[in-house]
């Protein structure tokens, strides 16, 4: 991997499991990547969608096909930011608005025309997938790589362990720490008992564990809940009533 490749590298490997197989007229078949699975690899790269990466506005352009049929091609310029500018990458799909279907009597199917209310989606969605292919996406797929059973069980087999291994998360710095104790500080002001007080345990144990606060911190927390619990009035017990002056 080089400096001119990194992009290309990380976003080239595709998990089979977003794949299909597809076959065509005439006998070609092949490998395609789920549409969601390479928008999931850009967001994962560059953000949100709108955000870190994007879509222009689609140009369409519909044009007869031979014997009637009807063609529609999209051309998409899809964008992604590098260094705080936006880069562009473009790219064309197509599809048959309008379809001749041939006799077969075989499978007593007349002769008819087909239209497809989907083809300008499909004809879009082909044109963004082939427009990000430039940076990487989907790489191994479109280099025929996944016409090696080895290199997909190998790709497969990184993918399953990739999701058996969670990320650890990330320990929050102590400004936010810090920040999160003023809120605890706020909650406890409306804490009125000592199941209150129970309650507001539970809830920031679980966000300490799940932010990974630090020992110091977490014990600073409890700190101040067993101060407010301290600082409501004991209960009275039976021998304290029994020498109440309203009890003599």
């Amino acid at each position: 991997m080089s400096e001119n490749t990194a992009l290309w590298d990380k976003l080239g490997r595709t998990d089979p499991a977003h794949t299909k197989k597809f076959k065509r007229a005439g006998g070609f078949s092949g490998t395609a990547i789920k549409p969601m699975w390479s928008y999931r690899r850009l967001t994962e790269e560059f953000g949100p969608c709108g955000t870190g990466w994007g879509v222009e506005k689609p140009d369409y352009n519909v044009v007869p096909g031979h014997g009637g049929e009807v063609l529609v091609y999209c051309t998409v310029s899809g964008w992604y930011l590098s260094d705080g500018e936006k880069k562009h990458v473009y790219g064309v799909g197509g599809d048959k608005v309008v379809t001749y279907i041939k006799a077969n009597e075989e499978y007593k199917r007349p002769e008819r025309w087909e239209n497809d209310d989907e083809a300008f989606k499909k004809a879009f969605t082909d044109a963004l997938t082939n427009a990000f292919k430039f940076i990487g996406v989907g790489a191994d797929v479109h280099m025929g790589m996944f016409d090696d059973n080895k290199y997909v069980n190998t790709v497969a087999k990184e993918f399953e362990e990739d999701k058996k291994t969670p990320e650890a998360p990330k320990p929050i710095s102590a400004a936010e720490q810090k920040r999160q104790l003023a809120a605890i500080d706020d909650d406890l002001l409306d804490a009125h008992s000592e199941v209150d007080v129970k309650r507001l345990v539970d809830i920031w144990a679980t966000i300490a564990e799940r932010d990974g606060w630090s020992t110091e911190y977490w014990n600073e927390a409890r700190r101040r809940f067993a101060a407010k619990r301290a600082s409501f009035p004991k209960p009275v017990t039976d021998a304290e009533a029994l020498q109440h002056p309203m009890n003599a």
